[in-house]
């Protein structure tokens, strides 16, 4: 793309509270495209979330065992659940809703229960065996006892959804982030935007990354924490092997992938993994990573 015509377009900025998070929008294209952006996302919400009693997963979840016709979005975050699931040997794990809700993440983070002591016992998750897909009239059946979460992963994959959903309705280049997980598509400013990697106990940058196409994603142990009332401190990245808040060395994982869906499962697998299998799951998948710990920065990929 020629240097001085990316210079004589106008970048649209804008921001919304979608999926329980900030939701920021630039694009070159149409204003006209702002509201439908939003739109769109909060179709998404409508379909995945857990906290909208009525959202199409919930009602997925009404319906144990039977094969159920879900939308074309829900199909596609199922599938992606399964895909990534099985590509971490089961680190990255949807099944952990009723572990997430017996900590007391049962409603949206700003009111989480602070009032019921840690679980004196937990079940591991269950995994997604019971998760069945099929594609001829995307249907899904759910075995009884099994609850998926798509917190995660549902923002990142909103972001690729969006960003190359702005592309199809006229925009010459997107950069979508939900809270921290960003989907870039189309052209970009120069060669890429230059995206910085904050340390989430300073909030200083600690690297930064020119992302050209994909995605860019941090998962933390540092956010969603919460104090039961023991004094155990919780977090939102559950062990699916414990049923509890993972307890390894990470406390931060960045990761750059083709897609902010994959580069989400990825952090949250090396957060459960610890950072040494981190490192060699990174490594295997071929992507560009940053593991914190309380030592320092592990990068992974390009920068290793």
């Amino acid at each position: 793309m020629n240097l001085a015509l990316l210079e004589q377009r106008t970048w649209h900025r804008s921001a919304a509270s979608i999926m329980g998070t900030t939701a920021e929008l630039m694009f070159d294209g149409p204003a006209s495209l702002t509201p439908q952006a939003f739109q769109r996302l909060r179709e998404l919400e409508r379909a995945w979330s857990r906290f909208l009693p009525d959202s199409e997963l919930n009602r997925l979840h009404a319906r144990p065992g039977e094969w159920v016709r879900v939308s074309h979005d829900l199909f596609v975050a199922l599938r992606w659940c399964a895909r990534l699931h099985d590509e971490t040997d089961g680190r990255f794990d949807p099944s952990v809703r009723t572990a997430l809700e017996l900590w007391g993440y049962d409603r949206t983070f700003t009111e989480i229960d602070h009032g019921g002591p840690a679980p004196s016992y937990c079940d591991p998750s269950p995994g997604l065996r019971g998760l069945e897909l099929r594609a001829d009239d995307e249907a899904v059946r759910l075995a009884p006892g099994l609850r998926i979460d798509l917190g995660g992963i549902g923002k990142g994959l909103a972001a690729d959804m969006l960003a190359a959903d702005l592309l199809r309705m006229g925009a010459n280049g997107a950069y979508v982030c939900m809270g921290g997980d960003i989907a870039v598509a189309g052209d970009t400013p120069y060669d890429g935007w230059d995206v910085p990697l904050h340390h989430p106990d300073t909030d200083q940058p600690f690297d930064w990354y020119r992302l050209g196409a994909g995605g860019l994603v941090m998962s933390t142990v540092r956010m969603r924490r919460w104090t039961r009332s023991d004094g155990t401190v919780a977090h939102h990245l559950i062990d699916p092997a414990t049923g509890a808040p993972a307890q390894t060395d990470v406390v931060a994982v960045a990761v750059a992938a083709l897609s902010a869906a994959r580069a989400e499962a990825l952090a949250k697998a090396v957060v459960v993994a610890g950072s040494e299998a981190g490192a060699q799951l990174l490594d295997s998948f071929g992507v560009d990573g940053w593991i914190i710990t309380d030592e320092g920065v592990v990068r992974v990929g390009f920068a290793a």
